[in-house]
C-alpha cells in the first residue's frame, strides 16, 4: 500500500543512524591501540603491585590495614587494566562476548521478512490461516449465537 512521507522519510533517518553508528563501531575495531602505550600500562601494574605492599607498611598503622589496603589498591589497579585490554578489541569473537554475527544475521533476516511484505512474528502456516478463515469456527458460532439471542453462559475460548 501507499505509505506516507513523514513515515518514508523516518524510516531513511532510522537507517542512516544506523549505518553511521555501524561506520563509527568499524572505525573503532580498525583503529588499534598503540602497542608501547600497552606495554607502560602493563609495567606499571606490576611495578605497583610490587611496590605497593612496602608503601602501606609504612602507611598504615596496623598490618591488617595495610594489608586490606594492599589487596584493595592491587586489585582496583589489575581490574582497570584487565578493562583497558578488553577495550583493545572491543568485537573479538570470545565465548563471554555478546554475540554480534549472530545479532546482526537475526536483524538483516527479519529486514528481508519485513521487506518481503511479511511480518517477522508471524510463524503460523499460510495455508491453515486461509482454511480457517473460509470454514466456520467455534468462536464464529457463538458469535452468531449472541446476535439471536440465545447465548449460552458457557466461555468459548
Amino acid at each position: 500500500g501507499k505509505v506516507g512521507p513523514p513515515i518514508v522519510s523516518r524510516i531513511i533517518q532510522f537507517m542512516s543512524d544506523g549505518m553511521l553508528g555501524y561506520n563509527q563501531a568499524r572505525k573503532i575495531m580498525f583503529t588499534p591501540f598503540p602497542f608501547p602505550h600497552a606495554q607502560l600500562s602493563a609495567f606499571f601494574v606490576l611495578i605497583m603491585a610490587l611496590a605497593i605492599p612496602f608503601l602501606m607498611n609504612q602507611y598504615a598503622n596496623e598490618t591488617w590495614l595495610g594489608c586490606v589496603l594492599t589487596f584493595l589498591t592491587v586489585t582496583c589497579l589489575s581490574g582497570l587494566h584487565e578493562v583497558a585490554r578488553e577495550m583493545e578489541n572491543p568485537f573479538r569473537n570470545a565465548p563471554n562476548d555478546v554475540p554480534l554475527c549472530t545479532l546482526l544475521a537475526f536483524y538483516n533476516e527479519a529486514l528481508y521478512t519485513m521487506f518481503a511484505g511479511y511480518h517477522p512474528d508471524s510463524y503460523w502456516n499460510e495455508a491453515d490461516v486461509l482454511k480457517k478463515s473460509k470454514g466456520s469456527t467455534r468462536c464464529d458460532d457463538s458469535t452468531k449465537e449472541q446476535e439471536k439471542g440465545n447465548s449460552s453462559d458457557e466461555l468459548v475460548p
